[in-house]
């Protein structure tokens, strides 16, 4: 309307009106952005008083020193205590300035105690806002008030400190001059634009994810879920074991795998056989390795609580935003690990079959051998071919390790490992045995080899041997071929690797026709010591056998034995009081050293 002019009106309003406002900022804001917007308030407050303070006649000081009425009048508090030094250049403007004081019955205090509990920080912004807008306005300086100590948090006082912009550290000015060169509007855009933003990505995540679970639900192999992380994303990806031999890639030539695995090999640390050692890595937290020539995300795949291998994203540009991938690959990882859990699964059935299958083959329980041979087919194993049946010996500082737990672990660790070599076995737990039938193959001795060394690895507690039958193609056979593989690793105690037709003349002697004839009549030539108390019997077995092999030579037995001469001696009568046998003669030396052998052999005793 021409000749108006606008009015500034005063408006007045409670304290405890405010406090509800305020509640209501801190609620819908966050304790962070309330802080500023209450800040900002009061600013441009302080700078519209100031501005009425500015037209009056009065000098800089005075003009300053009118703060404190508005202060008191309006209720914010009820009274204020500080101290001031303020240095003036010659034409009145401000050379140094420097105030602290005390802030008594703080309005905002009280309202803030009123609606929350105790704070962790300070809480005055108005008033902080009031003074730094009214003392910059009037000063044409940047001057802020910082609250040091608040009630509301526990304090004594509210106390506060006054500086000019650049006598504060960097860190306060920096949060400093978002009072008054940041609009809230602005924070809030920015703030909306970083939700936008991250729902976006949140969404990409989930369908990401989302499509390779279908993937999963419908079959895919690991292969096929690597094509699809490398069609969505178009980052190259390898799959590795625990050792980082590579077993699956996508994206990436074998040329350019082989420049990776040296780059990565060089930049990690490794021990002295030459394995890699890496940190532990949170599945929450995937690692990032920067090496010479390319970078790489690494995620543990677990199945079952165990990290069985790795999933890496590989870069060769530096220019990534790592933080985003970290998503992708975490639920790679997830995925693989998935797979992995369905194939293992796939795999323990078929294996549980197999089991079956081989204990039947074990048993003879079979009417027909044309129905069993061509179910092994089915199985991956021609039985028409020549095999091996093998035992597994696992002993646990010399202890025979019999435990089926133990035992279950151990062959579920040969059939994953020998899975991953795609290489077919029957193994199953066999009268607490581990029993195998493997075919034979040019390199069959390199595989048992590595099985130990697996294995080896894997439990380093245990001690590992490998017994092996002669070479059968007859399914007839299996049950003596499983005898000959148990004899084998008894007859001979000192290889890891222990072939039956490599064995001694005795192993050949003893079939299935005859072992139960020579049990018995051991067993009844040596019973009065086998039937003696367990310390005794074992203390004399060892005795008589050490003896028998050294054919009688008392010198050699006693050092073998660590005995003294008359104690030798005293056992030696002992056992021949026992037997009713002279020691002495050629006849029952040998005799006694066959029975002996044929019972360790059989694996009715056993003599350390």
């Amino acid at each position: 309307m021409a000749g108006s002019s606008y009015v500034d009106k005063a408006l007045y309003t409670t304290t405890n009106t405010f406090g509800i406002l305020r509640k209501e900022l801190i609620e819908s804001l966050g304790l962070e952005y309330a802080k500023f917007f209450l800040q900002r308030y009061g600013w441009n407050i302080g700078i519209t008083h100031a501005k009425e303070v500015d037209y009056l006649p009065l000098t800089l000081t005075e003009k300053l020193n009118s703060a404190v009425g508005y202060h008191l009048a309006s209720g914010q508090i009820t009274d204020l205590l500080s101290e001031r030094v303020l240095h003036l250049n010659p034409d009145d403007t401000v050379k140094y300035m420097y105030a602290k004081g005390i802030w008594v019955n703080s309005y905002e205090v009280e309202e803030h105690l009123k609606h929350f509990s105790q704070s962790d920080s300070c809480i005055c912004h108005t008033l902080a806002g009031y003074s730094s807008g009214y003392t910059s306005y009037l000063t044409k300086k940047e001057v802020y008030i910082v609250e040091m100590t608040c009630r509301a948090k526990g304090d004594e006082h509210c106390a506060f400190e006054m500086r000019m912009l650049e006598h504060w550290d960097p860190e306060t000015q920096a949060d400093l001059k978002k009072i008054s060169q940041t609009r809230m509007i602005d924070d809030l855009n920015k703030t909306y634009m970083e939700l936008f933003e991250e729902k976006k990505h949140t969404e990409k995540v989930s369908t990401f994810h989302n499509n390779l679970t279908l993937g999963i639900s419908q079959g895919m192999h690991i292969d096929q879920i690597l094509e699809t992380i490398y069609n969505t994303l178009n980052i190259p990806a390898i799959v590795q074991d625990l050792s980082f031999n590579t077993h699956h890639s996508i994206g990436m030539t074998q040329e350019q795998l082989e420049f990776i695995k040296e780059d990565f090999i060089q930049q990690m640390p490794q021990t002295k056989s030459g394995k890699i050692l890496i940190q532990p890595i949170d599945p929450m937290q995937p690692s990032q390795v920067d090496c010479p020539n390319h970078t790489r995300l690494i995620s543990p795949i677990i199945v079952q609580k165990q990290i069985i291998g790795y999933i890496s994203f590989i870069y060769f540009s530096k220019d990534t935003n790592y933080k985003e991938e970290m998503h992708y690959l975490q639920r790679s990882a997830v995925s693989i690990s998935l797979c992995y859990l369905n194939e293992k699964s796939s795999l323990e059935a078929t294996e549980n079959i197999k089991a079956y299958f081989f204990e039947q083959l074990l048993q003879q329980q079979y009417t027909s051998k044309k129905s069993m041979i061509s179910r092994s087919y089915l199985l991956q194993i021609d039985l028409n071919e020549d095999f091996y049946i093998g035992n597994l010996g696992v002993s646990k500082k010399g202890i025979p390790v019999h435990e089926a737990s133990t035992i279950s672990k151990i062959i579920q660790s040969v059939i994953v490992y020998l899975e991953m070599h795609q290489t077919s076995i029957f193994i199953t737990e066999f009268q607490d045995e581990i029993v195998f039938l493997f075919p034979k193959k040019d390199d069959t001795e390199d595989i048992y080899q590595n099985i130990l060394k697996h294995l080896q690895r894997k439990f380093r507690n245990y001690d590992f041997r490998i017994g092996l039958s002669r070479v059968i193609n007859d399914i007839d056979d299996i049950a003596e071929a499983h005898r000959q593989a148990i004899s084998s690793l008894n007859i001979n105690k000192r290889d890891t690797i222990v072939y039956f037709e490599n064995t001694n003349i005795l192993g050949s002697l003893i079939n299935h026709q005859n072992s139960d004839i020579i049990v018995k009549l051991a067993q009844r030539e040596l019973d009065p010591i086998l039937s003696l108390k367990p310390n005794k019997r074992d203390e004399f077995l060892k005795t008589l056998y050490t003896f028998l092999n050294h054919n009688g030579n008392l010198n050699l037995t006693m050092v073998d034995l660590n005995l003294s001469m008359s104690g030798l001696v005293y056992r030696i009568q002992k056992i021949e009081e026992l037997l009713d046998r002279n020691l002495r003669s050629s006849k029952n030396l040998f005799e006694l050293i066959l029975l002996i052998e044929s019972l360790i052999v059989l694996g009715e005793i056993e003599i350390e």
